[in-house]
């Protein structure tokens, strides 16, 4: 969902507040002191919110690195912005001119849509379909075809009653393909025995049809 024009000025505007009062606090505390803070924080915050986000399916945000240096960043802020605050006007200026300019960058950058990451439980759900599809794949393959014309009746009378006794929609698919073989194999080796089945109104069993004059 993209943000609304107020509320992205309204971040924009916070990142530059952030930003000037990050500046602040690395000259309150010096670059040395400033750098062993970010390093701390970041250190404590990254292994919590990693496994905050392994163990949530809808973890609210993408890199657990991102959300440390951000929580870093904040500390660092804190003092500076009460730093900014003693400086009084000149504090307050620096503030809202860092605020202008990063409004004004976001308003140059054109909106984007942000990319939705699946949760954990959607990406178990790929994998899932994707390994059931390679398994529906090996048994097609299978068909493709030494099975004699009586062992593809055979199969094709094993489909129909798998589907009178009810199927999900993942089975009903793979025998919806292995059916569309067992078709085309009947046509292809007996087309007359085929013909005559379909004529009968396609009964369950094809074999009374088709194992007389077949061509395997």
């Amino acid at each position: 969902m993209q943000l609304s024009w107020v509320r992205r000025v309204g971040i924009a505007a916070g990142l530059g507040v952030g930003t000037a009062g990050a500046l602040a606090g690395v000259l309150l505390l010096g670059p040395l002191a400033a750098s062993i803070l970010l390093v701390v924080v970041f250190a404590l915050v990254w292994p919590l919110a990693a496994v905050v986000r392994h163990v949530t399916d809808d973890a609210p945000y993408s890199s657990a690195a991102l959300v440390a240096g951000a929580a870093a960043a904040a500390v660092l802020c804190l003092p500076g912005l009460v730093r900014l605050l003693a400086w009084g006007a000149l504090g307050m200026v620096s503030a809202l001119i860092l605020a202008a300019l990063f409004v004004l960058i976001d308003l140059a950058v054109p909106d984007r849509a942000p990319r939705l990451r699946p949760s954990r439980k959607q990406r178990k759900l790929v994998r899932l379909t994707e390994t059931q599809l390679a398994a529906d794949e090996e048994l097609i393959a299978s068909l493709q075809c030494p099975l004699s014309i009586e062992e593809l009746c055979g199969v094709w009378s094993e489909t129909a009653t798998q589907l009178t006794q009810g199927a999900d929609p993942r089975d009903r698919q793979a025998v919806a393909e292995v059916r569309r073989i067992c078709l085309d194999e009947f046509e292809r080796r007996n087309p007359d025995g085929f013909n005559r089945w379909l004529d009968a109104g396609a009964p369950a069993n094809p074999g009374r049809y088709l194992l007389g004059n077949s061509n395997n």
